[in-house]
């Protein structure tokens, strides 16, 4: 995967899902052609507790995200 591929992916989940902004993903090449990259960070909840947060987003070749999907 490209820098500007990374690049264009970042802003699309940081703009979705910015409590995992300003973090670096994991980028995993899968055996399709497609790649991983998973992004973690930490949410508040209303009561102040750190809530875990994980989106994973499956990107094709050319940089589309076919798939995007978080958990707590």
């Amino acid at each position: 995967m490209d820098k500007a591929m990374l690049t264009s992916v970042c802003q699309h989940v940081f703009s979705r899902h910015p409590e995992v902004r300003n973090t670096q993903p994991n980028v995993t090449e899968q055996e399709n052609g497609n790649y991983l990259v998973i992004f973690t960070g930490t949410a508040f909840g209303a009561n102040g507790k750190p809530i875990p947060r994980t989106v994973r987003a499956v990107v094709d070749a050319d940089g589309k995200i076919t798939k995007l999907s978080s958990s707590r």
